[in-house]
């Protein structure tokens, strides 16, 4: 969840956070204490119970394309669509962050299902607020009613508690998260792990991504694998790594995730998937024409790749003057830098669709639409925003086919 526009509650999150940084850097304030895993290890680490569950796509990136490999050749047909003509459709689907602009790709999925032809992604990633939507979007629309609850009845008080400024000094964040931590467990329940569990037996992927704060990398979750899991804490580490996706550094605690590195114990500090990138997707990571022709050699028919990306946010310029002062600065060139970032990665998954000869599909809140607050997490500008992404799909989703800035000629 990247927050980009002030929150009039806690005076504004990033108010907040410009303040904190000079707090912070002035404050001759002690650390709280912890059991760092050492440095360079991260590769080595794992959590017991579990295996096979994270990846180190930029430092250790084949155990990832094996697990990739894998979900190819044990995919079932519902892996795919079978066209009239015989040929297969593998369909993708990247669910960026956004902070409370989840509410837009949360509408906007539903719309869909509303609408028809909303497709079974082969393989759903998320990052942030896309993590958290990213359950109920893998698990297809028997979960469209969960999510329509999950960004149209909350507000900032089930998100987050503001600290004090001067507790500020003293703590890791300028919140408390135990809300987000509390809403996470109404939502995410043994129910949801189970139908996981089957979904990921049938060779489809549920990936979302943290950023190993120490290791200064991102790290891919799988969860279909946790919740495969026969570990009896797979239900607390699937809430977990999903809280942890969305902990944004300095807003939100980090959180700690326990490691085992030779035998002993150490912890993780993760915060938010989208320090590294706003949206992901496999195909950086592999080829994913041969692996298709390596999984199903019998087939000659034609197959069809298509990445669907929810940007939860905008990609456009939105000029407004902007008053002299720290705040008003800082707000502004935070928010930039967070919106150029997913223009990035949007760039960066176009240029990926073009070697693994994907379809490639974007949508973003349009310029037209006109906020009434600029508050995150207002409860009635969130329904505003899933209203706005449903009825958007309700008349056809307008996906466009190249990046921000791109005009093929």
């Amino acid at each position: 969840m990247l927050v980009h526009r002030a929150s009039e509650t806690c005076r504004g999150l990033a108010i907040l956070f410009a303040v904190s940084i000079l707090c912070l850097s002035a404050a001759a304030c002690s650390s709280i204490p912890r059991q760092a895993e050492p440095l360079g290890t991260a590769a080595r680490a794992s959590i017991a119970g579990f295996t096979g569950i994270r990846y180190l796509p930029f430092t250790d990136p084949e155990p990832c394309r094996a697990m990739l490999h894998q979900a190819f050749l044990n995919e079932t047909p519902e892996g795919y669509a079978e066209q009239a003509d015989g040929s297969r459709v593998y369909n993708y689907l990247s669910i960026s962050g956004g902070g409370s602009d989840g509410a837009f790709g949360a509408g906007l999925l539903n719309g869909w299902t509303e609408a028809g032809g909303r497709p079974k992604f082969k393989i759903v990633t998320g990052v942030s607020t896309g993590a958290l939507i990213a359950p109920f979007a893998f698990l297809g629309p028997d979960y469209d009613e969960t999510l329509k609850k999950a960004y149209t009845t909350v507000d900032a008080n089930r998100i987050f508690i503001a600290r004090s400024l001067l507790s500020i000094i003293w703590s890791e964040s300028l919140t408390d998260t135990e809300p987000l931590k509390e809403m996470v467990a109404s939502f995410i329940d043994d129910k949801v792990l189970a139908a996981v569990a089957v979904e990921h037996a049938k060779g489809r992927r549920l990936l979302v991504a943290s950023t190993n704060l120490d290791a200064e990398e991102p790290v891919i979750w799988d969860l279909g694998a946790i919740a495969s899991s026969s570990s009896p804490n797979r239900l607390e580490l699937f809430r977990t790594i999903l809280v942890a996706s969305a902990s944004i550094p300095a807003v939100f605690p980090p959180v700690m995730i326990g490691v085992d590195i030779d035998g002993k114990k150490y912890d993780e500090m993760h915060v938010d998937g989208g320090v590294f990138f706003q949206s992901f997707s496999i195909g950086p990571l592999i080829d994913l024409p041969v692996t298709i022709a390596a999984a199903h050699p019998e087939f000659a028919g034609k197959v069809t790749q298509r990445l669907y990306v929810i940007r939860n946010g905008r990609v456009t310029p939105d000029p407004k003057q902007v008053e002299r002062g720290l705040p008003s600065i800082a707000i502004r060139a935070i928010g930039s830098m967070f919106k150029v970032s997913g223009i990035n990665d949007l760039w960066r998954l176009y240029l990926a669709t073009i070697h693994d000869q994907i379809e490639f599909r974007f949508i973003s809140i349009p310029l037209d639409y006109k906020s009434t607050t600029e508050e995150q997490f207002n409860e009635a500008e969130m329904i505003r925003q899933y209203e706005y992404g449903e009825q958007m799909a309700l008349k056809g989703i307008p996906w466009r086919s190249t990046p921000p800035g791109y005009a093929p000629k």
